[in-house]
């Protein structure tokens, strides 16, 4: 009788709607083991916001944890001096961290507490210089953004809104902080992509660097390529991934234009990128292959999909239409499948 849970066996054809806390600051979050031994042991970890308003149409956050929601500068202050009693450094969890409204005094406060910091990826616009700083007296040596695509038409299909001049002034605001490392986060794959798309990637990187050169010697890029995925409650959730070839394709393009000094190049696996595709809008009927997975590997997971004579080309591959009956169709995220067909309609305009 719980509201929001999903047991299938039990399910008998009700809506199951989401579910979400109005009030931040009656559930603190914020890291509870801490230990050397984890991923960013040497951090206290504190959620500052959830959601995001920004409505990228490739991006389930600002479906699934509609509307963004803020916790209280002082709940948040509450939470620092807690941390501080076992780490030195605080880490500002969040889709959005740098959006929270008290951002810049948040960062003032605790510098002047003498927290060292980190904060997770930062929009490329608007980038505050205020929060620059306090990142960069606070210990952050690697700042994040992700651009998602190279060229200002792709960005307008998935509602990036952001241009060219925009990144280039967030470049150069993070150089002149003395911000050693930078790393960017980009898409291959993503609907009405041409190899002209993936030139313009290669171009506005190579700016990048140059803005960074000119601000300090030894700033390095690490770029980071992953395929697009489709992803359930999405505008894009009726899309399918691009094939393999040509990904490949267009990873080897990267390859053959990147090989500059300073620029770091890592490329996730398009054989992956199906895998996750299948699963990101697969149905009930993977279940029987996924309880006979017993080891992580592509091979392992081929040996599986072929006993159990999965379509994969289907669920990765296949462009489903808009009537059809979706896996998650039971559930009720709060965005109506009527906006998110008009979003992909919209979308599909502008290639």
């Amino acid at each position: 009788q719980l509201p929001g849970i999903y047991v299938p066996l039990a399910h008998s054809g009700e809506t199951v709607v989401r579910q979400w806390a109005k009030n931040l600051d009656d559930s603190p979050v914020a890291s509870t083991v801490l230990t050397p031994d984890t991923e960013l042991g040497n951090l206290y970890l504190i959620e500052v916001e959830r959601g995001c308003n920004w409505g990228c149409r490739f991006c389930l956050v600002s479906r699934a944890f509609c509307p963004m929601r803020y916790r209280s500068f002082d709940g948040l202050i509450a939470q620092a001096e807690l941390g501080l009693k076992s780490r030195k450094r605080l880490g500002l969890v969040g889709p959005a961290a740098a959006a929270h409204p008290q951002i810049e005094e948040l960062l003032v406060e605790l510098r002047r507490r003498g927290a060292g910091l980190s904060i997770s990826s930062l929009r490329v616009s608007p980038l505050s210089r205020v929060v620059l700083k306090e990142l960069a007296e606070g210990e952050v040596r690697t700042i994040s953004l992700a651009p998602e695509a190279g060229s200002e038409r792709l960005r307008r299909v998935i509602k990036k809104g952001i241009s060219e001049g925009d990144i280039l002034e967030s470049m150069d605001k993070v150089a002149e902080q003395g911000i050693k490392l930078l790393k960017l986060y980009f898409m291959i794959g993503l609907p009405s992509e041409t190899d002209d798309d993936i030139e313009e990637m290669v171009s506005l990187v190579l700016k990048y660097k140059s803005v960074l050169d000119r601000r300090q010697a030894g700033a390095r890029i690490a770029l980071t390529v992953s395929p697009f995925i489709p992803k359930a409650g999405t505008p894009f959730q009726w899309l399918p991934v691009a094939p393999p070839p040509v990904l490949e394709r267009r990873l080897a393009l990267l390859r053959s234009r990147l090989p500059v000094k300073g620029i770091k190049l890592k490329c996730e696996s398009p054989a992956w990128s199906q895998v996750q595709a299948v699963l990101a809008r697969g149905d009930a009927s993977l279940a029987g292959a996924l309880a006979m997975i017993d080891r992580v590997s592509l091979s392992g997971w081929r040996e599986v999909v072929a006993k159990c004579h999965l379509d994969i080309d289907f669920y990765a591959h296949q462009r489903w239409d808009t009537g059809r009956e979706l896996p998650w169709a039971m559930l009720d995220l709060g965005t109506s499948p009527g906006y998110l067909e008009a979003e992909l309609g919209r979308a599909l305009a502008r290639c």
